[in-house]
C-alpha cells in the first residue's frame, strides 16, 4: 500500500546505528533476573509457572499456557531486523511494586518476546497475568521511550508490518497506540484495534471518560493475514491513520481533539489483549493474544 505522504513508509530501514533485536545472552541476563527472582516462581492463582535457570537460562512457558490452535502467518518477503533500542518492554510479570514489570531498554524475552528463524518477533500475551496500573488486560508492549508533544512536536510516525494469529475468546487486541505519557501516562490517546477480522481506530476525545471517536480501517482481515498501519501525527494539529493489505488499503485524517493538544504522548506496539481474565487457572491456559511483527518503525519525519 501506499501510506500519505506524510506518514513513514510501509518498510524501511530500521534506525542506523543501534543495534540488532537480539541482544547477548551475558547481557540480556542481569535484566531478566531483576524481573523474576531466581528458581521456581508461581504467579497469578498458578496459570503461569516460570522458572529461571542458572545464569543465561531462558524463562520458560508452561506448556499449559502456551497458545492454543494459532494461525499463524505465510512467509513474507526479508524485511531489516527491527530495532528494539528506543524501546522498553512490558510484559505480563510482577515489577518491583507489583505491577507489570518494565524492561528498559527492551530486550528478547521468551515466551512474551521471541525472535522467530525468519527474522520476525512474535508477542504472546495471556489473559491471565500482571497488569499495569488502571488497566484489567495483561499486555506483552512496546513503549517508546521518546515522548513528543501532540500536534505540536512536527510530524511523528509509528509504521509496522503485522499478523495476528490469535485473539483471546470475546476480546480484541490494540497492535498500535498513541499514549498519553509523564503526567498522563495512565490516559490511552489513540488505539489501533483487531477485532473480529475488522481494524479500527479508537480516538479519545477527552481525557478522562469513554467518549471517542471510532474510525474504521481494514474489514475482512482473517488470522494469519499480513497487514500494514501507519499512526502520524502530523506536526499540524492532525492525525493520519493508515492501514493496508494486498487488495485493500485506507487512510484517514482527523483532527486533534482539544483536550490532547501540546499533550505529552508517546508510540506503544505490541500485544495488549483485551480478554477477560477467567475464574479459575485451568480456564486461563492457551488463552490469550499473538501477534508477529515483520518491521516496526518509530520516525520523526521531516516537517512540510
Amino acid at each position: 500500500m501506499r501510506v500519505p505522504h506524510r506518514a513513514a513508509p510501509r518498510r524501511g530501514r530500521a534506525a542506523p546505528r543501534q543495534g540488532r533485536a537480539t541482544p547477548r545472552r551475558e547481557r540480556a541476563a542481569p535484566r531478566i533476573r531483576r524481573v523474576i527472582a531466581g528458581g521456581a516462581l508461581v504467579v497469578v492463582a498458578g496459570v503461569l509457572w516460570w522458572c529461571l535457570a542458572p545464569a543465561g537460562s531462558p524463562v520458560q512457558l508452561s506448556p499449559a499456557s502456551a497458545p492454543v490452535g494459532p494461525v499463524l502467518p505465510g512467509p513474507i518477503p526479508p524485511q531489516p531486523p527491527i530495532e528494539l533500542a528506543g524501546w522498553k518492554l512490558v510484559i505480563p510479570l510482577p515489577g518491583d511494586k507489583g505491577d507489570a514489570a518494565n524492561i528498559s531498554p527492551a530486550i528478547l524475552l521468551p515466551p512474551w518476546l521471541v525472535a522467530q528463524p525468519d527474522g520476525t518477533l512474535r508477542f504472546w500475551a495471556p489473559i491471565c497475568g500482571v497488569a499495569t496500573p488502571n488497566s484489567e488486560h495483561p499486555r506483552t508492549e512496546l513503549d517508546s521511550l521518546t515522548n513528543f508533544a501532540a500536534g505540536t512536536s512536527g510530524p511523528q510516525s509509528l509504521s509496522a508490518t503485522l499478523a495476528v494469529s490469535q485473539v483471546p475468546d470475546g476480546g480484541d487486541i490494540i497492535v498500535g497506540q498513541i499514549h498519553g505519557a509523564d503526567a498522563i501516562s495512565s490516559v490511552p490517546f489513540v488505539m489501533l484495534r483487531y477485532s473480529e477480522g475488522e481494524l479500527r481506530v479508537v480516538v479519545k476525545d477527552k481525557q478522562s471518560g469513554s467518549e471517542s471517536e471510532k474510525i474504521p480501517l481494514l474489514s475482512q482481515l482473517p488470522l494469519g493475514t499480513w497487514f500494514d498501519y501507519a499512526l502520524t501525527d502530523n506536526g499540524d494539529g492532525t492525525l493520519t491513520f493508515a492501514a493496508g493489505r494486498i487488495g485493500d488499503s485506507r487512510h484517514v485524517t482527523v483532527p486533534i481533539p482539544e483536550a490532547f493538544r501540546g499533550a505529552t504522548v508517546r508510540f506503544q506496539a505490541g500485544d495488549y489483549q483485551q480478554g477477560d481474565p477467567k475464574p479459575t487457572p485451568a480456564s486461563c491456559a492457551g488463552e490469550g493474544g499473538l501477534v508477529t511483527f515483520a518491521a516496526l518503525r518509530q520516525t520523526t519525519l521531516p516537517r512540510p
